[in-house]
């Protein structure tokens, strides 16, 4: 009699927790919170995937990393063959494993959560583990990589858009040499993300691996004006433009330029690397808040890093946000974090002042109260103020993460380049080419500001398509007009 087959066990509601040190301990320290699953823990939660033959969690993730293939590696206890699948695609994936909103990614596909409200498989959890694992072994690992082309690229900007392209790059045996204007590698990566959601050891181990490559970097070099745009032009058979787009803003209330009234830019760099470039926030001259009431503006990931951060400085911190917390575009869990470590949240609430003392100090944020009302051409609800609603929230600083503006000092003086009304690059084509022949473009400078995987994304499909370039000579611009 034949044996019956073993119905599939679907183990939809037990996934494994990331363990976190608790909030007491946690607010008062700038490790890393989340502290990452144990080997038995992700093996165990790798174990709850299912492994689907069309898995629809791969199209999801912006890299399109293969989850399938690099999870089962993790279920037959071979780490070293899942991180060499990740970094077919990915050369950050210890970064992404931390940093990425997978909720809303390659989580929010899993086909666990489509029956009985399901938990997906801990995505970001894994990939983390696969990462830290390979790191923490000390066994060295080393990329392969194609025989010397002889072509030269040069990159503008160490962010995550170009430390990708050169790695791709670098990979098909291409000479990369990347040029950043800060005296230091990561882009937001570094100056953004503070270090008690990032760990510096897990970035700066997978940027020396693209070191290891042969990528040549260059720190403290401003192209456009300590070396000339067209000496590149000169000297490389390719550029790559990714200069993010991490210039401060404010949102042009009265009273913002008061003493304590900073951009999102200017804190985090000031915490996370000691200093403000006159690049990213040149009105500032950033004093870091200690024991104060500070007021965070902005709903997004950058406001949570704000809030982190100045909770860790010792300061009692309020969120305020004119729209409501379902519709913020941070996650769920972070905001759950940042309540557990007394953050105090002001939503539909939208600033209209900042009001000094006669020192020219801050002392309180002007708001009023706000509605979401449903937008006429059915898009996302808009918030309306609440006639008569005004009101002071007291406070000593006020940080405004409200979105980031274009430094276009490395190709403003490039003739004839199309640039759009903003002074960034959004008029490349579909294979991040430029108007003009030989130089690409991608990143932050291009989609207006996105997460760090879809940087990398963009630097992957670029490198692609200056493989292509210089290996072919082929050139057709596809933008419009």
């Amino acid at each position: 009699m034949a044996e019956k087959r073993k119905k599939t066990v679907y183990r939809r509601h037990d996934r494994n927790p990331i363990p976190l040190l608790e909030p007491e301990r946690r607010k008062h320290t700038f490790k890393e919170f989340i502290l990452g699953f144990g080997h038995t823990a992700a093996k165990d939660e790798s174990l709850r995937c299912i492994l689907c033959r069309k898995a629809p969690c791969t199209p999801s993730c912006p890299v399109e990393s293969e989850m399938e293939k690099w999870i089962e590696k993790i279920q037959q206890d071979d780490i070293w063959g899942a991180y060499k699948i990740l970094r077919e695609k990915n050369p950050f994936s210890s970064v992404c494993g931390r940093v990425c909103p997978q909720d809303r990614l390659c989580e929010s596909t899993c086909v666990l959560t489509f029956k009985d409200n399901g938990q997906a498989v801990s995505i970001g959890g894994l990939e983390r583990f696969v990462g830290d694992s390979v790191r923490m072994s000390g066994i060295e690992w080393v990329d392969e990589k194609e025989p010397p082309t002889g072509k030269k690229v040069a990159i503008v900007g160490a962010g995550p858009a170009g430390l990708a392209a050169a790695y791709f790059l670098a990979r098909k045996g291409h000479s990369v040499t990347i040029f950043e204007a800060l005296p230091f590698t990561g882009g937001v990566m570094r100056y953004g993300i503070p270090m008690a959601r990032l760990d510096r050891h897990a970035l700066d181990f997978e940027i020396e691996l693209i070191k290891k490559l042969g990528v040549e970097i260059n720190t403290g070099v401003t192209i456009g004006r300590d070396i000339p745009i067209q000496t590149l032009m000169k000297n490389f058979d390719a550029i790559f433009l990714a200069v993010g787009s991490g210039r401060g803003k404010k949102m042009g209330i009265p009273g913002e330029d008061l003493k304590g009234v900073y951009t999102a830019i200017g804190f985090l760099m000031k915490l996370n690397v000691g200093h403000v470039h006159p690049l990213l926030a040149p009105e500032e001259d950033v004093e870091l808040p200690k024991n104060k009431k500070v007021c965070v503006i902005g709903g997004g990931f950058t406001a949570v890093d704000c809030m982190i951060s100045s909770i860790r400085l010792g300061n009692e911190t309020h969120l305020v946000y004119r729209r409501t917390r379902d519709t913020s575009s941070a996650k769920d869990e972070e905001w759950d974090h940042l309540a557990e470590e007394g953050a105090i949240f002001h939503w539909l609430t939208q600033p209209i002042e900042v009001i000094g003392n006669e020192k020219g100090e801050v002392v309180g944020l002007k708001c009023i109260k706000m509605e979401l009302v449903p937008d006429e051409k059915g898009g996302r609800p808009r918030p309306k103020p609440v006639e008569g609603s005004e009101h002071i929230i007291e406070c000593d600083v006020v940080i405004m993460a409200v979105g980031q503006g274009y430094n276009d000092v490395a190709y403003k003086n490039i003739p004839g380049l199309k640039i759009d009304k903003w002074n960034n690059l959004s008029t490349v084509d579909k294979r991040f080419r430029t108007n003009v022949e030989g130089i690409f473009a991608g990143g932050d400078v291009v989609n207006g500001g996105d997460t760090v995987v879809m940087a990398i994304r963009h630097g992957r499909d670029a490198a692609e398509a200056i493989h292509e370039y210089l290996m072919t000579g082929k050139w057709e611009y596809e933008g419009e007009g």
